[in-house]
């Protein structure tokens, strides 16, 4: 059994939050699928009362969450009622070193603040910020999650965080959550961060024969190929097919993983089942990171 760091929630809480801020405490437990959430000040979450509850749910095998941002009292953590951004936020679930060692070559990008360990090799990684709306933090971590290949579908401004020190009992084996904390003192801003997508996200693309093909070309395009493939259907090797259509789609006809999942909707509509919106993500990222489908090869544009 995994034990559990009675301080490592109590300094998150008192470095990620202002002392007047509100958080959702989000609580799950994967053995029965019951879920609970308190919305709560950040001095109430963390009074020995509420981390004793915290506790005593962990150890029934509770997972416990926090929400990425401050929120309004009362009983929701939806985007709506999202009321203070506080950091700038990204998930890896499968490269968590591969994110940690992308990030040092970015010249443009503030290092990080402190980097939370979930599990082995899942990481999310936090920027204490001030100034971001909603939209504008939104748009910062979608760019970042293309161009960095990080978990798209954890890209909301309600996002939520394992806490520090409790036990993540969502696998097979407990695992003690754990986080360093690199420059949690220091505040970003919005100009501490890009502005302007990466190259590979740029609005032309030229093909293999020099052409230039814009996204719209690119999508039209690939809409036209899905209208003559197959669905998926579960029992029929249809994890597989969805990974080489999704191969087919970011990489043949290079397209964004928003562009991707758009002309991807109808061709999932026909599936048995039908993906869901996240799983469909995930097979749009790995089909970037893995496959091997060259960029571009399914284009071939006007001049």
């Amino acid at each position: 059994m995994v034990s559990i760091d009675r301080e490592a929630p109590l300094r998150f809480l008192s470095t990620g939050y202002e002392p007047t801020d509100c958080i959702a405490v989000f609580l799950k437990t994967y053995r029965t699928g019951d879920t609970a959430q308190r919305i709560v000040s950040v001095p109430d979450a963390a009074s020995p009362r509420f981390q004793g509850w915290l506790r005593y749910l962990n150890s029934k095998h509770w997972n416990v969450y926090v929400s990425v941002n401050a929120v309004r009292p009362g009983r929701s953590r939806m985007r709506e009622a999202i009321e203070g951004i506080r950091h700038v936020f990204l998930e890896e679930d499968s490269d968590g070193l591969g994110l940690l060692a992308a990030l040092t070559t970015r010249s443009d990008l503030p290092p990080p603040s402190y980097v939370l360990h979930s599990s082995p090799g899942r990481v999310h990684v936090f920027w204490r910020v001030r100034g971001f709306d909603s939209d504008a933090v939104e748009t910062v971590q979608k760019r970042l999650a293309r161009e960095l290949r990080s978990d798209a579908a954890a890209t909301s401004c309600a996002q939520t965080t394992r806490l520090p020190g409790f036990a993540n009992h969502k696998r097979d084996a407990p695992w003690t959550v754990t986080i360093e904390y690199l420059r949690p003192r220091t505040i970003f801003g919005r100009q501490d961060f890009p502005q302007a997508s990466t190259s590979w996200l740029r609005q032309d693309f030229q093909d293999r024969h020099g052409n230039v093909c814009r996204p719209t070309d690119r999508m039209a395009r690939a809409l036209r190929f899905l209208q003559f493939v197959e669905p998926a259907v579960a029992g029929q090797r249809g994890d597989l097919r969805t990974f080489r259509i999704c191969c087919r789609i970011v990489r043949g006809f290079a397209l964004s993983d928003d562009e991707a999942l758009s002309v991807l909707s109808e061709w999932n509509a026909r599936c048995v089942p039908p993906w869901t919106e996240r799983d469909l993500l995930k097979k749009v990222r790995n089909a970037r990171k893995y496959g091997r489908e060259p960029l571009g090869s399914l284009l071939t544009c006007a001049k």
